[in-house]
């Protein structure tokens, strides 16, 4: 009884380092997270995905490591190449169209064997950005340019300063028209005293003036006899 004891104890000595190694070398890595998560959804504005590994890949493995992002028609909407820091693994990635993406990646254990899995997520499509032409630039505003009522005004003045000019021009009109009238009443005044002193010497003398008639004068040649003059004497 006591040699198959110490067999049993011996074998189980001998076996329990290969059953607590095994342990360690059967877990294998895992993904931890995702950016885009799975069945999230996302703007068309992120540019890259990005997935965390519980352990960092085998060094050496570079062309192991696969991820892969398709469209609902399935193309390929990854470009370059797979990038590696640490427990990371990154890809660029166009998600522009609205729609659902497929994402399949692979990589390698650090114990060496291949891991690998997939997952869905739904891209809401790429912000519209403002065109050059809805959005003006404050620095490159044009000055407004004169407008036809100032360049008139400048033309042709106030209406404060037309009057002031036409005030000041009033005096000079009404002078003149003062000067026109003594003028004119002058010519009339002086042709009518013309007019009288030739009437009153025609009167003195007996002779008949246009336009006057004289009542107390009388005519020598029908009153007077030949030879006789006014006083009726004979000469």
């Amino acid at each position: 009884m006591r040699l198959r004891a110490l067999l049993a104890t011996v074998v189980v000595g001998a076996l329990a380092p290969i059953v607590l190694l095994a342990g360690p070398a059967s877990a294998h890595d895992s993904l931890v997270s995702a950016d885009p998560a799975a069945d999230s959804s996302v703007s068309g504005d992120v540019d890259h995905v990005t997935l965390t590994l519980s352990e960092p890949p085998l060094s050496g493995l570079q062309t192991g490591i696969v991820i892969s992002v398709t469209d609902g028609a399935g193309s390929e909407r990854t470009t370059g190449d797979v990038r590696v820091e640490g427990t990371t693994i990154a890809k660029d990635v166009d998600l522009a169209a609205a729609g659902t993406y497929r994402v399949q990646w692979r990589s390698v254990s650090v114990d060496g064997h291949p891991i690998s899995g997939e997952y869905r997520f739904t891209s809401t499509g790429a912000t519209a950005t403002p065109s050059a032409s809805t959005t003006p630039d404050a620095g490159a505003t044009e000055p407004a340019a004169p407008s036809a009522t100032a360049t008139a005004d400048a033309a042709t003045g106030t209406p404060d300063e037309v009057s002031a000019t036409q005030a000041a021009a009033a005096p000079v009109d009404h002078r003149h028209h003062t000067i026109l009238l003594l003028i004119v009443a002058l010519v009339v005044v002086g042709f009518a005293g013309v007019v009288g002193v030739r009437a009153l010497l025609a009167r003195r003398n007996g002779v008949p003036v246009e336009g006057t008639d004289i009542e107390d004068g009388t005519d020598d040649t029908s009153t007077g006899e030949p030879g006789t003059d006014e006083g009726g004497t004979r000469r």
